[in-house]
């Protein structure tokens, strides 16, 4: 029966992890021919191990040499529970130490010590190599771990070893994994008759034979041909499995380790990422704003740059500190694929030394701005890696981008269909336990406080409006939404929703809607129009010279000439007086700017009304005096409101003759 579970072992160079691996499997793990030559593992070894329960679970076998500590990491990213390995004649060493260090960065929080060549050393010896493994694993994930003395010769302490894993998988819990299917990739290669392959461990999801899937972070699509473990064909994969995946429609040359197998669009490639970082109480110094490092996560490695989140006042130069943590973001030179929730390793650039690593909070995140920005991201960093979940992940994510649709929302989340739907579902049924506001027809999630802010905005965009035109009732929707940069665009929300969103600002008072024109304007509550003496004589002027213009409709330009035969008017000045009479419709402007008063359109409707439905341009042109460019503007407009409706080369009214008393047809 295959077993999710991934043991791994770890310790120095030529301390028998692979002779032990092979006592305990039967599987020589040095596959390569230099690697036999040299008598030194250089790549991940994989072995299947059958136990007395009839489980099958994998080993990986890392490299020991200091120079591959990159592999190491990269076989260390997907164990569950690790093998440290230490030679009883030699001791405890440095990469011992180093990779101790790595287990404890990668969250691996079970395992064994293995004392190897116990038949090349006395019982003394023996014992002072059993009090050294006692004293270099206190305070790390192996503490209080079984120490198990062994001959990979004799295979003395085997079957103690094969007990224990068995222990261990009794008591360990299975991977937590609401994600959808992600796999690191740790070696490539191809097959005669099949293609490309790639191996690695299965970190969360599932996935079965022909489903589509994407290499990222190229983003080249395949299928999955086949699948298998160890050998042995299967029809589907879980997380903490090892397979094999022979790919269709996928070549060798698109593929390398530090890529991923992924759901088909699940997944994103990015270059910054949130996350929270410890640095190993044993590193020489901490690490500083802006320092260049080398990233492991997964099997991938590449230069990153540590953007703290939290900065000390007052001091030149902000830094984590040895044994201590903080929340920071990861900026990549280059793409790469990551998981929320997955665990990292970082080293310094130059001299190679491991200094720390963390957890990845949000993997698609974007640069922070200012202190407040960062400040707001290291809070949801916090909560988040303190209670780490599915529902609270989809809370982050929305608070981190502020507002989101619900579909933008599943695009950014990493999770399996069914599993978004649960969890979004408890968003909605609690919003406000979460921090969030759900609204709008696309079901759309903002974060409490990024509500506020909007708001804020909204309000400060009013007053300044208010302030340059006192006259004006408010601005309408589609104007607010487009002054409002934190609302629309690509990955934000539609004007339709932007208007719900607005009525939740009018529910809570601050913001009020008036009804101007069959539109709804908005304006900070508390304002009321101000119509100061100069300005209302000047609409009263403009009212005036168009309306005596009569159907001979004026131009803007013509207007603006008659206002200034005596004391001289601005054309901002006339443009804003234009606005109020708009918005209180006593004036319109139609195609070529020609200005159409109220009084002048009641004289029109008269018109027509007398004509009885002999209407045409030429008709109405002879009716009301005109020419043809006026009475054919004029007709437009009428279309345009639904007032009267073209039908070949007449018009029909769709209003009743019985139009407004007290106006005498012209």
């Amino acid at each position: 029966m295959e077993y999710p579970f991934i043991l791994g072992t770890a310790g120095h160079i030529d301390h028998g992890k692979t002779a032990l691996v092979r006592a305990m499997t039967g599987v020589d793990c040095d596959r390569l021919e230099e690697e036999k030559r040299r008598g030194i593992t250089i790549e991940l070894g994989f072995a299947p191990l059958t136990l007395a329960s009839g489980r099958t679970v994998s080993i990986i076998d890392v490299p020991g040499h200091e120079r591959f500590i990159r592999q190491m990491a990269a076989g260390a990213a997907g164990m569950d529970a690790a093998m440290l390995v230490i030679a009883a004649n030699e001791g405890v060493m440095p990469q011992t130490r180093e990779h101790l260090d790595i287990l404890n960065i990668l969250g691996v929080k079970f395992g064994l010590v293995a004392l190897t060549k116990k038949d090349m050393v006395d019982d003394e010896t023996l014992e002072l190599a059993v009090m050294e493994a006692v004293e270099v694993i206190q305070g790390t994930c192996l503490e209080n771990a079984p120490i198990i003395p062994v001959s990979s010769l004799s295979g003395e302490g085997v079957p103690r070893i094969l007990e224990e894993i068995e222990r261990i998988l009794d008591k360990i819990p299975p991977r937590k994994s609401f994600g959808a299917f992600f796999l690191p990739i740790d070696r490539v290669f191809s097959k005669k008759g099949l293609g490309s392959v790639v191996t690695g461990t299965s970190y969360q999801g599932r996935l079965s034979v022909g489903e589509e899937v994407v290499i990222m972070p190229s983003g080249a699509a395949g299928k999955v041909r086949s699948l298998q473990t160890h050998g042995a064909n299967i029809e589907s994969v879980l997380a903490g499995q090892r397979v094999a995946i022979n790919l269709a429609a996928v070549s060798q040359d698109q593929l390398e380790r530090g890529d991923a197998v992924c759901a088909k669009g699940a997944f994103i490639a990015t270059d910054c990422m949130n996350a929270w970082l410890d640095i190993l109480p044993s590193a020489a110094k901490g690490v500083s704003h802006w320092q260049r490092v080398r990233l492991h996560a997964g099997t991938a490695d590449l230069v990153a740059r540590i953007s703290l989140l939290r900065m000390d006042a007052g001091k030149k130069k902000s830094a984590i500190l040895p044994g201590s943590g903080g929340p920071v973001q990861l900026l990549t030179e280059s793409k790469i694929i990551v998981t929320a929730g997955q665990r990292f390793m970082i080293r310094f650039y130059s001299p190679l030394i491991t200094i720390g690593g963390g957890q990845i909070m949000l993997p698609n995140a974007a640069p922070v701005k200012g202190k407040s920005e960062r400040e707001a991201k290291a809070k949801i960093i916090e909560e988040l890696s303190a209670n780490f979940g599915p529902t609270l992940l989809l809370a982050a994510i929305v608070r981190d981008k502020g507002i989101l649709t619900v579909s933008r929302l599943f695009a950014l989340s990493q999770m399996d269909k069914t599993v978004f739907e649960e969890n979004v579902s408890r968003l909605s049924a609690a919003p406000e336990t979460y921090g969030l506001l759900e609204f709008g027809a696309s079901r759309n999630l903002i974060a409490s406080n990024t509500f506020a802010a909007v708001e804020r905005s909204a309000l400060r965009i009013l007053r300044d409006f208010h302030g340059k035109y006192p006259e004006r009732a408010g601005i309408d929707a589609e104007n607010l939404y487009v002054a409002l940069e934190d609302v629309h665009g690509a990955d934000k929300i539609s004007l339709g929703d932007f208007k719900e969103l607005l009525g939740l600002m009018t529910a809570g008072k601050r913001i009020a809607s008036v009804a101007v024109q069959n539109k709804t304007c908005y304006r900070a509550a508390g304002h009321s129009q101000a119509l100061d003496r100069k300005f209302m004589e000047l609409v009263g002027r403009i009212k005036a010279e168009s309306a005596a213009a009569g159907f001979n409709l004026l131009k803007l330009s013509e207007l603006e000439e008659k206002l200034n035969t005596g004391a001289p008017v601005s054309p901002a000045y006339i443009k804003r007086a234009m606005k109020y009479l708009q918005e209180t419709e006593d004036l319109r402007t139609l195609e070529g700017g020609l200005l159409f008063p109220q009084k002048t359109r009641e004289q029109l409707l008269h018109a027509l009304a007398s004509m009885n439905g002999d209407i045409t341009v030429a008709a109405l042109r002879d009716q009301i005096g005109v020419n043809r460019k006026y009475s054919l503007a004029m007709l437009d407009f009428l279309d345009s409101q639904g007032l009267t409706q073209r039908v070949g080369d007449k018009r029909m009214l769709t209003f009743s003759p019985r139009i407004v008393p007290g106006v005498e047809p012209q």
